[in-house]
């Protein structure tokens, strides 16, 4: 990966999933609310959403393991140096690890405001906060594992909701 893959990364794809996937749950509940017409366009719209936003999930998820992971031992320095500048530059990399300081620092993160509430980012945090000191996870990548916890929850809400219609329209 080189500087001109910057908009390849991953918060951008998750912003990405993020909005496509909300799009779709907001008119897949339009078409599940009582009395509405459920138009067969709006459905197939929300349907491609959906996958828009599963795909982007995939693209982003690749990206981080492409940033986050272990680096093989062919790697230049450069590289090395570039990533480093990279994750730095974005605010990918938690800086703190004691919980209370973590918190206030995640709090504080402007993408994940853009995604979700004081609340559910503690909730996220909290969730995720001993499993990713365990094993080979690194707990300065706790902020892209909440990003894709959240995606990973809408994206199965959104499903659901198709699954509903889908078996509504089953029955009629």
């Amino acid at each position: 990966m080189e500087a001109k893959d910057t908009e390849k990364l991953v918060y951008p794809k998750a912003l990405k999933c993020f909005k496509s996937t909300t799009r779709a749950i907001d008119v897949f509940r339009q078409i599940l609310e009582p009395g509405s017409s459920q138009d067969q366009t709006e459905f197939y719209r929300a349907r491609k959403l959906l996958r828009d936003g599963e795909d982007f999930f995939k693209q982003a998820i690749k990206n981080a393991k492409r940033l986050l992971g272990p680096l093989p031992e062919y790697v230049t320095s450069d590289y090395q140096k570039w990533r480093k500048d990279l994750l730095s530059q974005y605010h990918m990399l938690a800086q703190n690890e004691e919980q209370q300081a973590l918190t206030k620092e995640v709090l504080q993160d402007e993408f994940l405001k853009k995604m979700m509430d004081n609340d559910e980012i503690k909730k996220y945090l909290s969730l995720n906060y001993d499993s990713q000191k365990q094993g080979q996870r690194k707990l300065a990548n706790i902020k892209v594992r909440i990003i894709f916890d959240k995606l990973n929850d809408l994206l199965s809400e959104a499903k659901e909701a198709q699954k509903k219609i889908l078996q509504a329209k089953q029955q009629s």
